[in-house]
């Protein structure tokens, strides 16, 4: 279990599951299918680490706030000891380290899909 808590030995089993999916899904394995799987791989771990940058940023606070308020407003549920105020807001839902790996993992696999690129073009 510590091979995947340590960030580099994620990016190496990362790394393994995209040659795995090469090797199961395409019918060769060669340079482009690579970069290609390497795209979508760190494509999939920056769009998600920079929307959990958006949401720690606080961009969602106001709008879950004003939401929760209408919500104790507009309810007849009767249950007065609920407070929408004492609730988490989305950006105390995780913390920072969380989305530092996602955009650590997308950054290094786009790093080396970018070598690769100069590799190939070159």
């Amino acid at each position: 279990m510590g091979f995947v808590r340590n960030k580099w030995g994620f990016v190496v089993l990362n790394l393994f599951f995209i040659v795995a999916f090469i090797i199961l899904t395409a019918s060769t394995f060669d340079l482009v299918t690579l970069i290609d799987f390497l795209f979508y791989f760190s494509f999939f771990y920056i769009s998600i680490g920079l929307f959990l940058w958006i949401i720690k940023g606080g961009f969602f606070d106001a709008i879950t706030y004003s939401f929760r308020k209408v919500t104790n407003r507009i309810s007849n549920n009767g249950d007065y000891m609920d407070d929408f105020e004492e609730k988490p807001l989305p950006s105390q839902m995780f913390k920072k380290k969380f989305m530092h790996f996602f955009l650590f993992q997308g950054i290094v696999l786009l790093i080396g899909l970018l070598v690769l690129l100069t590799f190939y073009y070159n």
